[in-house]
């Protein structure tokens, strides 16, 4: 007989999203738990981890169906792994869609801050760059401004050591243990011009890790929001 599961995260996924509707099929058959613990934990990694322009909606949601027409029964344990695995891919690959095709997004960033106390103050450095609307103006005019990555770390909450703080934009080491280094603006200019960018900072205070995803905010980000009523 035919059935259906519906699990769903709340509104507001605690990442950043203008308005972010997304619907997962699945054939499988798993059982509702363990459904709704893969989904949180999946989301947590991706739909969290994206902003386009730090606003949220209350119409954020995320949902899978499960109807269990496989007829596989239950997933072994190899098998429950390769679903896990499959569904995370998705979900960051779906997160990652949401950067690339922000309103008069140029340019895709990822942002890893890594080597932190834990991994929540990882997560919340990443955010608080990726929502910064000084250096997603300066990814859009590809400026290396190490300043305002900075900036942006110093004012998420997290204490750390200024001396012991690196920072890589575009693969370009523009900061070293406190102190700015004397690169190549060109080699810099250049690697932000390219369509996808990677900034790393390094606290040097631990092992936890965080990635966040973002775009760059465009003139056209402005004449599409300023030209239309909701």
């Amino acid at each position: 007989m035919y059935h259906t599961r519906a699990f769903y995260t709340p509104p507001n996924l605690q990442g950043f999203h203008a308005t972010m509707l997304s619907f997962i099929l699945t054939d499988a058959d798993i059982g509702g738990k363990s459904l709704q613990k893969i989904l949180e934990k999946s989301v947590e990694k991706s739909f969290n981890c994206v902003s386009v322009d730090g606003d949220t909606s209350t119409n954020d949601t995320v949902i899978v169906l499960a109807n269990g027409q496989s007829e596989t029964g239950n997933l072994s344990k190899n098998d429950m792994t390769n679903f896990i695995k499959a569904f995370d891919d998705l979900t960051l690959e779906l997160a990652k869609s949401m950067a690339r095709d922000g309103e008069g997004a140029t340019k895709f960033v990822e942002i890893e801050v890594k080597n932190t106390k834990t991994k929540n103050d990882a997560k919340l450095i990443a955010s608080t760059v990726a929502t910064s609307p000084l250096f997603k103006t300066a990814v859009f005019g590809a400026d290396a401004n190490w300043g305002r990555v900075l900036a942006a770390v110093g004012r998420a909450g997290v204490n750390f050591d200024l001396g012991k703080v690196d920072i890589y934009i575009g693969g370009v080491h523009t900061f070293k243990n406190g102190f700015a280094l004397n690169f190549s603006e060109q080699t810099a200019k250049k690697a932000l011009l390219k369509k996808e960018i990677q900034v790393v900072i390094d606290l040097k205070a631990g092992k936890e890790s965080s990635k966040y995803y973002t775009c760059d905010f465009s003139y056209d980000y402005v004449k599409i929001n300023g030209d239309y009523r909701s």
